[in-house]
């Protein structure tokens, strides 16, 4: 009991500073939505849900960095968190993305298919860590030139002991959030 406590409360000191670090870097006229070309940043981040966990579905936030290194194409961290009322769980991700302008929208709206490769760890029950396989894919619609609203699904390849009779090892998430 006292390591879940433990895990619960370094998740949400990290929830913690990502939130104030986002609030700071969306505040930044840099990281501007309308313009992304070789070195400019992006960051946001999403509420939603995660399937298929260890402990059955979870509520789900995303937060991302996007570094541009060419104009359609992206690299950064993915930082997935999900909570059900027994489990945390933490997966982190470098992730490369592909941005495709749909014709017709003024680059207002785009399709973001992504994959990348990193860890998750749960604390449920017994403490499991798991390689991570993250593919996906979003569409992203500009408000301005300062913030874009995003609607990003995820599945998450991985082998993690879920102890269901599924045996499923993808954990599909659906997130909505905002990019700066």
């Amino acid at each position: 009991m006292r390591q879940r406590n433990t895990l619960q409360t370094r998740t949400l000191t990290l929830l913690g500073g990502l939130v104030v670090g986002l609030t700071l870097f969306g505040a930044v006229p840099s990281a501007r939505a309308a313009d992304l070309q070789p070195g400019s940043w992006t960051f946001g981040g999403g509420l939603g849900f995660l399937g298929d966990t260890p402990d059955g579905t979870a509520f789900a936030m995303n937060f991302y960095a996007d570094a541009f290194i060419a104009r359609n194409v992206s690299l950064g961290p993915l930082l997935q968190l999900g909570f059900t009322g027994d489990m945390a769980q933490i997966g982190v991700s470098g992730q490369v993305k592909y941005w495709i302008d749909i014709p017709g929208t003024a680059n207002r709206l785009k399709v973001v298919p992504e994959a990348g490769i990193g860890f998750v760890h749960t604390g449920f029950r017994n403490d499991d860590t798991s390689w991570l396989i993250v593919l996906g894919a979003g569409a992203d619609y500009r408000l301005n030139n300062q913030m874009s609203v995003t609607g990003t699904l995820l599945l998450n390849f991985t082998n993690l002991d879920t102890d269901r009779a599924t045996g499923a090892d993808v954990m599909p998430g659906f997130t909505v959030g905002v990019r700066f």
